[in-house]
């Protein structure tokens, strides 16, 4: 008969119990490692901008850091993201730590995630009616001067800057431009 300091066994039978064991939880596993994974690609983009290597970059850099990221938020969205970043006694810079805190809830949520390629090929195949395979300056200046939220000057001439295609005489040939456009997804 067993005595109180002697469990039962798998068998049933009187004995010392059997070690307990932990088992491995993957989900939990891989969602580490996918974390790690993000913060070292937001350090690593963070860094590229922070020109005084003293843990901080410039308010104003926040959108091109973002977007180095390939998430594409609107003007508004990006406010409400620095002004989660903002430190009231620095409000010109952005400290690592805060960046690293708000950025890495973005790409967890996959929040201001871009449109994939086939979905921007439609859009700019409904832009060249003729199906020619480019759209020209002027055309691309009353699409998005004129239309939705429309460019100003510098970022229309920003823009032509990486969608003009030189060796075609001026024109934006999209699909070309589009693989520029999309930014693959690591995580």
């Amino acid at each position: 008969m067993a005595t109180i300091d002697e469990e039962t066994n798998i068998a049933g039978e009187a004995g010392p119990a059997a070690p307990r064991t932990t088992l491995r939880d993957p989900v939990r596993e891989s969602e580490e490692r996918a974390n790690q994974a993000r913060l070292k690609r937001l350090t690593e983009a963070f860094t590229i901008f922070d020109q005084e290597a003293n843990n901080t970059i410039p308010s104003t850099e926040l959108g091109t850091v973002v977007r180095s990221l390939g998430l594409v938020p609107t003007e508004g969205e990006l406010q409400d993201v620095l002004s989660e970043m903002s430190d009231d006694s620095n409000p010109e810079s952005i400290h690592l730590d805060r960046f690293l805190s708000v950025m890495n809830v973005l790409l967890k949520d996959r929040r201001y995630q871009g449109e994939p390629e086939s979905k921007i090929l439609r859009a700019f195949q409904v832009l060249d009616p003729d199906n020619n395979g480019f759209i020209s300056e002027e055309e691309l200046r009353n699409y998005l001067c004129k239309e939705g939220e429309p460019f100003n000057d510098e970022e229309f001439q920003d823009f032509m800057t990486i969608a003009l295609d030189d060796e075609s005489g001026g024109v934006c040939t999209y699909k070309e431009f589009i693989q520029n456009l999309v930014v693959e997804d690591n995580d």
